[in-house]
């Protein structure tokens, strides 16, 4: 891949009938660096997502994950699932796409763990506590494991999603316009979280406007 980039986008094209959206996007992220991409409403920031996560079909150019090539002869991420399990998770601008409100927070974060292929066949609550804590920990999550995720704050909520993310050791973590809806207090917060993953050594895609 040359000069140690982890995920590289190479000449990324995507339209919609007519209407070109991505007109040759290219693009290098490195193992513990935060790569900010931004961009108006429109300016094709979250087809670029969609892309890189499996959602879309692109239209051109090429993809490449330490390694593993995404070019159309050879593998691309058909859903998001197989963008996950290649190394490349996302945290999309709707929370809820990361959590399940009617869920307690333990049980958002080893979620995938709990319905995932090889998942326990009895559900043991203490077990997902303690799995959920040793995330939470690696984290620096301080949230009630037992809450309610709709009794949460949006920001609180948006530290599970990623936490959440995290449990599955991506190489690659995009967070899609995570500062949103939040305060500046709050931000400070996910600024916080942002950079201890970084000392991790993941590569993050920062997505703004």
């Amino acid at each position: 891949m040359g000069n140690d980039a982890v995920f590289r986008v190479d000449g990324l094209r995507k339209s919609f009938g007519h209407i070109e959206v991505l007109g040759g996007v290219s693009l290098d992220l490195h193992a513990g660096e935060v790569t900010v991409l931004m961009g108006a409403n429109g300016a094709g920031k979250s087809t670029l997502v969609k892309i890189v996560s499996g959602i879309y079909e692109r239209g051109g150019g090429a993809m490449s994950l330490a390694g593993h090539d995404f070019a159309p002869e050879d593998f691309a991420p058909k859903t998001p699932a197989e963008a996950i399990r290649a190394g490349v998770v996302t945290v999309h601008q709707n929370i809820n796409d990361g959590v399940v409100a009617d869920l307690d927070v333990a049980t958002n974060l080893t979620l995938d763990r709990l319905s995932g292929s090889g998942a326990p066949t009895l559900f043991n609550p203490g077990r997902v506590r303690r799995e959920a804590k040793a995330v939470a920990d690696r984290m620096g999550l301080a949230i009630d494991l037992k809450a309610r995720i709709s009794d949460l704050s949006l920001a609180d909520r948006q530290m599970v999603a990623i936490a959440r993310a995290m449990a599955h050791q991506p190489k690659v973590l995009i967070l899609d316009e995570p500062t949103s809806s939040l305060s500046s207090a709050e931000a400070d917060r996910l600024f916080a979280l942002v950079d201890r993953l970084r000392e991790q050594g993941v590569a993050i895609l920062y997505i703004s406007h």
